[in-house]
């Protein structure tokens, strides 16, 4: 299943904020800054493709492979970040940044290697743990 980076980018706000279950869309909107109508579009799309659980006028939440793909992204997000804090000194939001734009296009291996280089770290930079 291809993805594209925006479709990547909601999985991953919706798994950062689906601890308490049922994400409001107006949430996505605020988090995401996108208009409701924009996400509602998109929740239906990621719906569609089985990523997502709709519900009109409530919010989403991840089916199971859509949960597996949003730790993907974060757990990619957060190692990069990893590497550009610990290894190359960058400060914390240019960490983030750099990380934010790069994690779309690394490959597995690439990610395998980069656990390994930093001996599997447990929390980004910012203490939040890896998934």
């Amino acid at each position: 299943m291809e993805l594209t980076r925006s479709m990547e980018n909601y999985l991953e706000t919706l798994y950062r904020l689906s601890s308490h279950g049922i994400v409001k869309t107006s949430d996505l909107s605020s988090r995401m800054n996108v208009r409701p109508a924009s996400v509602t579009q998109m929740l239906k799309r990621l719906h569609e493709m089985g990523l997502v659980i709709y519900h009109p006028y409530l919010g989403a939440e991840l089916t199971d492979e859509g949960r597996e793909i949003a730790e993907m992204v974060l757990r990619r997000h957060m190692i990069l970040e990893c590497f550009f804090h610990n290894v190359l000194g960058m400060d914390l939001d240019s960490s983030y940044e750099e990380a934010s734009r790069m994690k779309h296009e690394l490959f597995r291996e690439t990610e395998l290697a980069l656990m390994r280089y930093l001996r599997n770290p447990a929390r980004c930079p910012h203490g939040i743990p890896i998934p």
